[in-house]
C-alpha cells in the first residue's frame, strides 16, 4: 500500500503522503531541509521517528505542541469523507468525497469519532512560504 507514501514538492508547497514515517522524511535527500529541521526539532522530540503521519495526525490532540507547529505553519490534510448519494432510481450509494481540512478542523475531531465517520487521511500539505516564515 504505497499509493499513500510520497513526498513531493511543486513551487508552492510540500505534500507529503500520510504512510510516510518522519524518519523517511528525515532521510530523503529531497524533502524540502526546513521541513526537515522542524522534524528534527520539534516532532520527533513528542513521537518515535516510526510513527507514520497518518498515526500521528490522526490521534493529534488540539492542544499538543505538534498540533500547534502544524497550525503556525498553516498545515492542511487531504482526506476522504463518506457521504451518501441518491442514485437515479433512488438507491443510496456511499461514496467517498474528498477534502482539504485545516489542522484545526482534524484536531477538533477525536479519533474514536473519526474511525465511526469512517475518515481517511491521504495527504499533509504545507505552504512553503509558511515553513520559511516560521519562527518558534
Amino acid at each position: 500500500m504505497n499509493e499513500f507514501k510520497y513526498i513531493m514538492q511543486d513551487l508552492y508547497r510540500l505534500y507529503f503522503g500520510v504512510k510516510t514515517t518522519y524518519r523517511e522524511i528525515l532521510e530523503n535527500e529531497e524533502a524540502y531541509y526546513r521541513f526537515k529541521a522542524l522534524c528534527r526539532q520539534y516532532m520527533i522530540k513528542q513521537v518515535d521517528k516510526d510513527t507514520t503521519l497518518e498515526s500521528h495526525l490522526y490521534h493529534m490532540a488540539s492542544d499538543s505542541p505538534e498540533a500547534d507547529i502544524y497550525r503556525q505553519i498553516g498545515a492542511r490534510v487531504k482526506l476522504s469523507v463518506p457521504t451518501i448519494r441518491k442514485g437515479l432510481l433512488g438507491r443510496e450509494q456511499v461514496i467517498f468525497k474528498e477534502e482539504i481540512w485545516k489542522i484545526d478542523d482534524l484536531v477538533a475531531v477525536t479519533p474514536q469519532e473519526k474511525e465511526r465517520r469512517m475518515i481517511v487521511l491521504s495527504e499533509l500539505q504545507i505552504p512553503k512560504v509558511k515553513l520559511r516564515e516560521f519562527v518558534a
